[in-house]
């Protein structure tokens, strides 16, 4: 277990980086690290639960389990309850933090992943290396964190972007982080974002994105086409999903109320805040 000052440092260091990350967000789109943000008035599938908490120093937090730490065999899918009419022509983009909390001992083995997706059906998919994706997202593109893979899939841990309910990656960058990209400090920060080719054509360059405050940023690109894709024109909801197969990883994101930049006398109220997203992620992992 982290020291109570080293872990106060990272979830600082986090928040640091949050405020890092480029900042030109596109009119369209969600930054669900922003809030606020409430999961249990999403739609929730399968596995995957979501509950809010006051611990009582003036925070509010929302939590969402895709997966549950330590029981494997399982996959959850979870989408904001109102669709979104993106026009395709135009610049959006997709912020969020994730975490992965490895399983327990002693089956240490890491999967199988989770993704942002936008779909047109809410649902969740198969489990295992599906990621709670495929086969019931027909019309929809996603980035995935992929954690597992088979000897003829790429090499995991790797970021890819998907499309048609498929896990057969459009892209794919291989990260090389091994066990270290299951963090249940809740420091990873995620973002899909689309650059539109400019032609009125829906089509563009879609590129998915994921930074840690000590590991590093990690991209991959696609060009696509929202038209062949059947999105152009669609009610598209916005989501997770996530499985674990034969692992027992916990695969979740949360959202903490969050004060404007502080003034030096408010750093002790904003650390006692941050420090309770990793002591829940921490609790969950130990549970």
């Amino acid at each position: 277990m982290q020291r109570p000052s080293h872990c106060l440092s990272s979830l600082l260091a986090a928040l640091a980086l949050a405020a890092a990350l480029p900042g030109a967000h596109a009119q369209q789109g969600v930054n669900l690290t922003a809030g606020p943000v409430d999961y249990t008035t999403w739609n929730l599938f399968g596995s995957a639960v979501a509950a809010n908490s006051t611990p009582g120093n003036g925070f509010t937090y929302s939590l969402l389990d895709l997966t549950l730490p330590g029981s494997n065999g399982q996959a959850g899918a979870a989408f904001a309850p109102t669709a979104l009419l993106l026009d395709f022509n135009q610049a959006f983009r997709f912020d969020f933090n994730w975490y992965i909390t490895a399983g327990a001992a002693p089956n240490n083995l890491r999967g199988d992943g989770l993704t942002f997706t936008l779909s047109t059906a809410p649902a969740v998919g198969g489990g295992g290396s599906d990621l709670g994706y495929a086969g019931q997202h027909g019309t929809s593109v996603a980035m995935a964190i992929d954690t597992f893979n088979f000897d003829d899939e790429p090499a995991s841990p790797s970021l890819q972007l998907l499309a048609g309910g498929s896990t057969t990656p459009l892209a794919v960058t291989n990260t090389d982080l091994g066990d270290s990209i299951r963090d249940s400090d809740g420091q990873w920060f995620g973002s899909l974002a689309f650059n539109p080719s400019g032609n009125s054509d829906h089509a563009g360059v879609l590129v998915a994105r994921i930074d840690h405050v000590t590991l590093g940023s990690f991209s991959v690109q696609t060009d696509v086409d929202f038209n062949a894709l059947g999105l152009a024109g669609a009610a598209v909801f916005y989501g997770f999903t996530a499985s674990n197969g034969a692992a027992s990883d916990g695969h979740a994101t949360s959202w903490g109320a969050a004060l404007p930049v502080p003034e030096p006398q408010t750093w002790a109220m904003l650390l006692a805040g941050l420090g309770a997203v990793g002591w829940m992620a921490r609790r969950r992992a130990a549970g």
